[in-house]
């Protein structure tokens, strides 16, 4: 076999790959519609269940601070009553006329620092004493 004849057999087949390569890409073209279809129709039903993960993430966080609001909604009120509570038994029960322990109203205390001395609650006389000998 002659250099020639190689090269022309070569050639012979490139062509022959070619042909038979180009003949197949045509019968199924990539990007074809019925492919496009298929894509478009997986990309939707994919976006659904995004969808709908994400409202349920949504309805979640919603239920989460509802119940959050209600939960401080009632420790609010708790707290309001022993407040109450407290203010009435020390106005009822103790003896401190020359002095205010506890703020009239429950907010007084979420206002800042009292601007009245603080006393010892515990010991009231003793505070005094001791101011005295000082």
């Amino acid at each position: 076999m002659s250099t020639a004849t190689i090269w022309t057999i070569f050639a012979l087949g490139v062509i022959l790959a070619a042909l038979i390569g180009f003949a197949i890409g045509r019968r199924q073209a990539p990007g074809g519609s019925a492919q496009l279809k298929d894509l478009q129709e997986e990309h939707d039903q994919q976006l659904a269940q995004k969808q709908m993960e994400l409202e349920a993430y949504q309805q979640e966080v919603h239920e989460h601070y509802q119940k959050t609001a209600s939960l401080f909604k009632e420790m609010a009120g708790s707290y309001k009553e022993l407040f109450d509570h407290l203010s009435t038994g020390s106005d009822k029960l103790g003896d401190f006329s020359d002095q205010r322990i506890l703020p009239e109203r429950a907010g007084a205390l979420l206002d800042g620092p009292d601007l009245q001395p603080k006393s010892d609650f515990m010991n009231p006389k003793d505070k005094d004493e001791d101011s005295l000998t000082r």
